[in-house]
């Protein structure tokens, strides 16, 4: 049923009844054994509907007691629910417009700016917050919990926190991270199936996601892909499941199988040699990327994927041929070789593209 935003009070229903017998309130009054006062009070919503007079009410009008107590409660909880609305439409302009069209995109609102406190409540439901500043508490202080803030203010990030934190909540609710829960991390398997990992994706297909995530899995590693909202500046990002369980979370719009590969190894880097609890994002533009912990993850990536040779096979490298060349010698998919390439200033934006492979819908949870 869809939430009205008036409240329909129980004595509307018996003023009604008054007005179809053509009597008085005072005669209303006399029948009940109450005075014309609190009849008039109850017609007014100024008096509550008691189990005493809803059985007053049922001998003298004919609705049955319940019925006038269930009227009552829903008349009160109209009330307070308006209430709390009007409170919390003062916070709609501190939901970015992003996080509002990706709440209505995944079903959790039909509400519009039109009707501001429903929309800030259906935010907060989504949350599992009871109010605002249960929110704003929440995230603000999550740099020892599953939100490490730090990660944005560390990387100069100009995200807001209503697009991230929905986005983040969206990968909560999916079943990936509800199996996730019940996983049994162990690092030194991670280290083990590295190489395994490393060769499945120099092989980049349509089922490759799928493969790495059962991999991941397999050591108590959470893989998934949340589609992100729109304008949405990160690749990916790891945090922990109550500090126990590493999530790594990669956004929908895959792009090409480099930006898919270096992410997964960046942020396997931050898995294994990072405090537990902490978040890490991985953003699109190089300039983001400037804190300790980014540098050494993807030192981790270039080591892993590409050895102690790093870019020196490529240096030079211009066309395709010789470019997939050198990526089946160093044991690398060609598009990967092509996203440092061209994040390296190796190669020019314009050359390469042909190489790389679009991996995008090939992963569903």
């Amino acid at each position: 049923m869809t939430a009205t935003n008036y409240a329909v009070a129980p004595g509307e229903y018996l003023e009604e009844w008054i007005a179809e017998e053509g009597l008085s309130q005072q005669r209303v009054a006399d029948l009940l054994g109450c005075s014309r006062k609190q009849v008039n009070e109850i017609i007014n919503g100024h008096a509550p509907v008691t189990s005493e007079t809803a059985m007053r009410l049922e001998r003298v009008v004919g609705i049955p007691a319940a019925s006038w107590l269930r009227y009552e409660a829903a008349y009160r909880a109209d009330v307070a629910r308006i209430a709390d609305e009007e409170n919390l439409a003062a916070h709609i302009d501190e939901i970015d417009p992003n996080a509002i069209a990706y709440l209505r995109r995944l079903g959790a609102t039909r509400a519009t700016r039109r009707d501001p406190g429903r929309l800030v409540s259906d935010f907060l439901a989504f949350h599992r917050c009871g109010t605002w500043p249960a929110y704003t508490h929440l995230h603000e202080s999550a740099t020892t919990g599953d939100y490490a803030l730090a990660a944005l203010k560390d990387a100069g990030a100009t995200i807001d926190i209503t697009v991230l934190t929905t986005w983040l909540r969206a990968g909560e609710l999916s079943e990936t991270f509800e199996r996730g829960r019940g996983y049994v991390y162990d690092p030194d398997r991670l280290r083990e199936v590295l190489p395994e990992l490393r060769d499945r994706a120099a092989r980049p297909d349509g089922d490759m996601l799928q493969d790495i995530a059962r991999g991941l899995a397999g050591v108590g590693v959470v893989f998934m892909v949340v589609e992100p909202p729109a304008k949405f500046p990160l690749l990916g990002m790891t945090r922990w499941i109550d500090k126990r369980v590493p999530v790594i979370q990669q956004t929908g719009r895959w792009g090409k199988d480099g930006f898919v590969i270096w992410t997964l190894f960046h942020e396997i880097g931050h898995v294994l040699n990072d405090p537990r609890g902490e978040m890490h994002l991985e953003y699109k533009t190089e300039k983001k990327r400037n804190s300790a912990a980014e540098r050494n993850a993807n030192t981790f990536a270039m080591e892993v994927l590409f050895g102690e040779s790093g870019m020196q096979p490529f240096e030079g490298l211009t066309t395709n041929s010789a470019i997939a060349a050198a990526a089946r010698r160093v044991g690398v998919s060609p598009g990967v070789a092509v996203h440092q390439m061209h994040r390296r200033r190796l190669l020019d934006y314009r050359f390469g593209n042909q190489l790389c492979k679009d991996l995008a819908g090939t992963f569903s949870p």
